[in-house]
């Protein structure tokens, strides 16, 4: 992760909460007229058993089995499975840098769930409407990903000496690659899943944001990335 990397946790996450989100943090519909269309069924390639150690760091030969999807020039969708775990990697391209994050997963005419990444870990079942419930905070079902971590004691010392909250986060992260998830094929029924990501990133210095798929809400799974397991 380079020194920018943690504008994110400031302006990148509410670029990509402003881009799935009506007024009040809340997801909009999509008007009919502007409905993406749904990109292509993606089959999932078996893993040779190279194993993906969840820490962020894509080492070599853990993603080589893997299928690639560029997502910008800026982060590539990495996936695979094995032996009943789906894995899906967020990785970073170039001088740029993936930062808190969240993946929405559903099986068709089921609930999204989902999936928090950032200081913490932390799952939600989305409602079609009202208010969302709060993140239950270390709440990983049947899933697993690598937490962003940073040296606690070296913050607080720097607190002291009234260092500003983004002088903090950028001289106390530890390196990261991305995002990598392990996910349980138990966590939704059926051997198809529907994918919405919201990544937070930081390119050549500056935060923002990305959905993917483009122009989708988190209420609802018109237009995500179906995923064939079998």
């Amino acid at each position: 992760m380079n020194d920018t990397c943690w504008a994110l946790a400031v302006a990148g996450a509410l670029a990509v909460t402003g881009a799935s989100s009506g007024p009040g943090g809340h997801a909009s519909p999509p008007l009919a007229s502007q409905e993406p269309p749904a990109p292509v069924e993606l089959a999932l390639p078996q893993g040779d058993g190279s194993p993906v150690i969840t820490d962020g760091i894509f080492s070599p030969g853990e993603w080589d089995d893997a299928g690639r999807v560029p997502l910008s020039d800026s982060v590539e969708l990495r996936l695979k499975q094995y032996r009943g775990v789906v894995f899906i990697g967020l990785h970073a391209l170039g001088s740029a840098s993936v930062g808190p994050s969240e993946l929405c997963l559903a099986a068709p005419g089921g609930p999204v769930h989902k999936l928090h990444v950032s200081f913490q870990l932390g799952e939600i079942i989305v409602p079609p409407t009202g208010e969302p419930p709060p993140f239950r905070f270390g709440y990983t079902p049947d899933w697993y990903a690598n937490e962003f971590r940073r040296d606690v004691d070296e913050a607080e010392r720097l607190q002291k000496q009234g260092k500003s909250p983004l002088e903090i986060i950028k001289a106390t992260s530890y390196p990261s690659d991305g995002i990598e998830f392990a996910i349980r094929r138990s966590k939704l029924p059926g051997s198809r899943w529907l994918v919405r990501l919201g990544i937070s990133l930081a390119t050549a210095g500056q935060p923002g944001g990305l959905v993917y798929p483009a122009g989708t809400t988190e209420r609802s799974t018109d237009g995500w990335q179906a995923l064939r397991l079998d």
